[in-house]
């Protein structure tokens, strides 16, 4: 066969292969897209009547604060774990999908229990299962395109999307089935949204089998375990950026940890819905526009940006007392979430190759997560004293972590 000849066929193919991953790529961003909102509407529906639920069951307050850093306290040792058996297998969706199926487990269990003490047992047991979903549901996002800012803008304003629309489906299942039913009915969505997971169609990598990893022997165990990226990631700049990270979930676990108490006891239970509600509806607005800008500018701006949002908002909490003008606090909420997650995955993103960027995005989320160890118990206690003064507290951590972000380079080299 002629050179020529050879070179158009070979052309063709290399365009054919070109379309098939082409295509490929399309349908696993769309099954992760649905997957990722019907998993979102669970958590919308279940987590803000956590702490309501507690209190139904008689808790305290330092007790309801102590249902999230149970939760936090087990998600922070067994991300990173999860993130390097994801980064050492390649398997992004086995991880997705067991994370996500044993919250529901979970969950389930949770309508069915009747102490305070059950609930707290069974979300400590959430944290250490569901840690295994957060960091290969990051990763493989960041595989679906090279613009970090863009593709976690459009995830996250469809994770906000499912969140809201469980928030007002929440409200309307407490008010007419009881609130052991937001449980039941979010676990079931939650294996839903696991089974789809699974059609997600991923290319070896090259990766380790999970039985090979777990049946390696004790040296080649260490070898692994030297080999991961801990050291490197938690170095420098980078270990700078996630330190800021953990102090502005300190924050956020002081506040949100007893916020729905809060919200109800104002305003009314109906109110607690409604108000996560809008917060994650100006999210989902916004999450994606905000990204593309996270591209366009780069991400530490908008991160500094994110901590002065935190602030703002959660001293309008403190003082606004008419539930409408907190319904417009709410929206801004939403707004410095999205930034939030948009700018600080991005960030990681960037600056993390592909090889090992399952191991930073579980300390990522171990960052978020340890600081929603040590913020609850904060906002548990002073929320005892004084709400006021629990929300208006929150300004330390986060003006240290702004202080501390303005050394952040945008990339590292």
């Amino acid at each position: 066969m002629p050179k020529r000849e050879e070179a158009v066929i070979q052309g063709k193919r290399e365009r054919a292969l070109k379309l098939q991953r082409l295509q490929v790529r399309r349908e696993n961003l769309l099954i992760l897209a649905v997957s990722t909102f019907i998993a979102n509407v669970s958590f919308g529906m279940a987590f803000p009547y956590l702490g309501v639920y507690m209190r139904l069951l008689g808790a305290s307050m330092f007790l309801v604060g102590l249902l999230s850093v149970a939760f936090n306290l087990t998600s922070t040792v067994f991300q990173y774990p999860f993130g390097w058996l994801s980064d050492s297998t390649g398997n992004r969706k086995g991880f997705i999908a067991f994370g996500t199926a044993s919250i529901g487990v979970f969950y389930a269990a949770m309508a069915f229990v009747g102490s305070a003490t059950g609930v707290l047992v069974l979300r400590t047991l959430q944290g250490v299962f569901g840690s295994a979903m957060a960091p290969a549901h990051l990763a493989l996002i960041s595989e679906l395109s090279t613009r970090a800012g863009s593709i976690f803008g459009l995830f996250n304003s469809i994770e906000n999307a499912g969140y809201m629309a469980g928030n007002f489906l929440g409200s309307f299942v407490v008010r007419y089935l009881g609130i052991k039913s937001v449980f039941a009915i979010a676990s079931f969505l939650l294996f839903l949204s696991a089974g789809l997971v699974l059609l997600i169609k991923e290319r070896p990598n090259g990766g380790r089998s999970l039985l090979d990893v777990i049946r390696g022997d004790r040296k080649s165990w260490r070898t692994t375990a030297k080999g991961s990226a801990f050291k490197k990631l938690m170095h420098g700049s980078l270990g700078l950026f996630y330190v800021t990270v953990f102090l502005v979930m300190i924050a956020s676990g002081q506040f949100y940890s007893v916020s729905s108490v809060y919200f109800e006891e104002t305003f009314g239970e109906w109110s607690v819905g409604v108000i996560f509600g809008i917060e994650s509806l100006a999210a989902a607005l916004t999450g994606y526009f905000l990204g593309r800008l996270i591209d366009i500018y780069g991400a530490k701006r908008f991160y500094l940006l994110a901590i002065a949002g935190y602030g703002l908002v959660f001293f309008l909490y403190a003082f606004v007392e008419n539930v409408w003008l907190i319904f417009g606090v709410a929206f801004l909420s939403g707004v410095k979430w999205v930034l939030m997650i948009n700018s600080t995955s991005a960030y990681v993103a960037q600056n993390v190759k592909a090889s090992e960027r399952g191991q930073g995005m579980s300390l990522l989320n171990a960052m978020m997560s340890l600081g929603w160890v040590v913020g609850p118990l904060i906002g548990g206690y002073l929320a005892g004293i004084s709400f006021r003064l629990n929300f208006v507290s929150t300004l330390i951590p986060l003006g240290s972590a702004f202080l501390l972000a303005l050394r952040l380079p945008e990339k590292l080299r």
